[in-house]
């Protein structure tokens, strides 16, 4: 190919690994379908036989290696020191932000903090369903995204509308149709730091691009919910000023962080932002009565969870029960110690991630490190230039920022209102337990991208994929539904198919900022009908074998999610260009 035969001779010379489009066989087309081998084998592994994730990226990884090595002719050495990069950057920075926004999640919980923030909520909600489904299901399973991800949305906000009189199907169904826009920035924006470390794009025009995309569904997804839950004149001729109201708050909220701040904030703040905002508009408005739509909040149906914690025996897994089977305890008033308490933990990590981001605290002390036998040694033959391999570690990087919240949220609790003190060390012994299999599915997929990357594989499948032409930003989307679909996260569908969208951006002449950002875009859309999703919220709340009922349920909302994030991509590339971050 015209590519191959511009090698310069200095290249060649200095026994420099050539990555080529077309090794097998020098057909292009041909190259392509053995390059997607490993992809299919990790997606088939995980869609089709249902194996662990974990498994199918390791099986992925061992295919990948083969065809890298046999295929491409990439040295060997070359091709393990690219796993191990990925595996060095799987755990820092991304499982150290991940792990430490678990940690101050189970914090909340083994304190018994959450259970008052919970509690403040109904407390402050009148006893509709309507509204219950969007403060519940929408607000406050964003601002849950936003600390934590990994299922927590959905275990937690399912079982609390179960437990105030939502049939637990609806309730499954309507939490994961909220829980799509803010997948993206999940665990303080851990799918757009991986994106961005993967694609050699910035991550705060990632970030803005993506605030330029998600916040148009979720303006009307609280509306659309509402019309599909209650109908037309009940859902949303009654309820419209609450959609409204939750829509514009998120929305504009998570547009403005996502593009001034970065991608730590948009869940957290624009889910605390609408919460507020609904939550006081209802003090003033309420729809019209309706005995259908009748909630019950005579009583929580909530534990005391800092007994559990003084005891010892409360295990992390509680929050995964049906909270309506956990013990009632009648509604009494909160103090307002126990309001400021129930407030705390949110207010203090918005804080520290703010005054870390403006003040760029993260670069400090931070040292790039040129990986050995990567770095400078491929010649990436698509761009004509050699691949930069350098891993910057940052010891003060978002993770640590999160962990500072954490142990201020800590002492607050424990040396100024009295909590046990085993709630720091009990609350990281669950975090390891929740997240040990987590390190090893990160690391084998962030091994296998990485090979994928730096052997060439992906060059040759983007450049094979860019034929599509002027149709790309439509199907851009898709391959982020399909990534999801199968994998269950978003973090894993930009990891797979974020530097493919890239390769064939550029090779079309699109912008590699808006494919790579619709990848994740995209993909959000179907983490809702995902094999691993529905496993884990119908085992949540009681539903174990009906999967296919809840999938026949979301299966459209999806399929049409998808369709208008392709759209939107389309109308952005070639009517309003000036919408895409320089």
């Amino acid at each position: 190919m015209a590519f191959e035969t511009n090698i310069p001779d200095s290249i060649l010379e200095k026994g420099v690994f050539v990555q080529r489009l077309a090794p097998i066989g020098e057909s292009l087309i041909g190259s392509f379908f053995v390059g997607i081998i490993p992809l299919l084998i990790v997606l088939i592994m995980l869609g089709v036989f249902r194996l662990p994730a974990y498994l199918s990226a390791f099986s992925g990884l061992v295919v990948c290696i083969f065809v890298a090595i046999f295929g491409w002719h990439m040295p060997a050495v070359q091709a393990f020191e690219a796993i191990g990069n990925g595996i060095v950057y799987a755990n820092w920075p991304i499982m150290w932000i991940v792990f430490n926004s678990m940690f101050l999640y189970n914090v909340t919980v083994r304190s018994g903090v959450f259970d008052l923030f919970r509690k403040w909520m109904l407390l402050c909600t009148p006893p509709d369903l309507r509204v219950i489904l969007v403060i519940i299901g929408f607000c406050f399973g964003a601002l849950l995204e936003g600390v934590a991800g990994f299922g927590v949305p959905g275990a937690i906000c399912s079982s609390m509308m179960v437990s105030v009189g939502f049939d637990p199907v609806d309730a499954l169904v309507y939490t994961l149709i909220f829980d799509t826009t803010p997948v993206a920035f999940g665990s303080l924006g851990t799918p757009v730091t991986t994106l961005a470390s993967l694609t050699g794009l910035s991550s705060m025009s990632l970030s803005a691009m993506m605030g330029r995309q998600l916040p148009f569904i979720s303006l009307f997804l609280p509306a659309y919910a509402l019309y599909f839950y209650a109908g037309l004149q009940a859902g949303l001729k009654e309820c419209w000023p609450i959609a409204v109201v939750a829509g514009v708050s998120f929305a504009s909220v998570q547009c403005l962080v996502s593009n001034l701040v970065g991608p730590e904030l948009p869940d957290l703040a624009a889910g605390l932002l609408s919460l507020m905002s609904v939550i006081g508009f209802v003090q003033y408005w309420k729809p019209p009565y309706r005995e259908e739509f009748k909630a019950n909040l005579d009583h929580l149906g909530t534990g005391n969870t800092n007994q559990y914690v003084q005891s010892g025996t409360y295990s992390s897994t509680s929050i995964h029960k049906d909270i309506s089977q956990q013990q009632q305890q009648p509604i009494s008033a909160l103090s307002p110690k126990e309001i400021m308490i129930a407030w705390s933990p949110w207010i203090i990590i918005v804080l520290v991630v703010i005054i870390w981001s403006f003040a760029q605290v993260s670069r400090v002390g931070q040292v790039g490190v040129k990986w050995p036998y990567l770095h400078q040694q491929i010649w990436l033959t698509l761009y004509g230039k050699k691949y930069d391999a350098i891993w910057m570690f940052q010891p003060f990087a978002t993770g640590t920022a999160i962990l500072v919240a954490c142990i201020l949220f800590s002492i607050l609790v424990v040396f100024i209102y009295g909590f046990n003190a085993r709630v720091f060390s009990n609350a990281l012994w669950d975090t390891v337990l929740q997240l040990h299999k987590a390190f090893f599915t990160v690391s084998l997929i962030m091994a296998f991208a990485y090979l994928f990357n730096y052997s060439g594989i992906v060059y040759t499948i983007g450049y094979q994929l860019s034929f599509v032409g002027r149709a790309f930003p439509f199907l851009s989307a898709w391959l982020g539904w399909v990534a999801c679909f199968l994998s269950g996260s978003d973090t894993s569908a930009n990891t797979l198919f974020g530097n493919l969208q890239v390769v064939a951006a550029k090779e079309i002449g699109l912008s590699a900022v808006l494919m790579a950002s619709t990848n994740s875009s995209g993909a959000v859309t179907s983490k809702m009908i995902s094999p691993q999703n529905l496993i884990m919220g119908v085992s949540t709340i009681g539903l174990q074998g009906q999967e296919g009922r809840i999938l026949r349920r979301t299966i459209l909302h999806s399929i049409f999610m998808c369709c208008v994030m392709g759209i939107m991509a389309c109308i952005q590339q070639y009517a309003f260009p000036g919408m895409i971050p320089s």
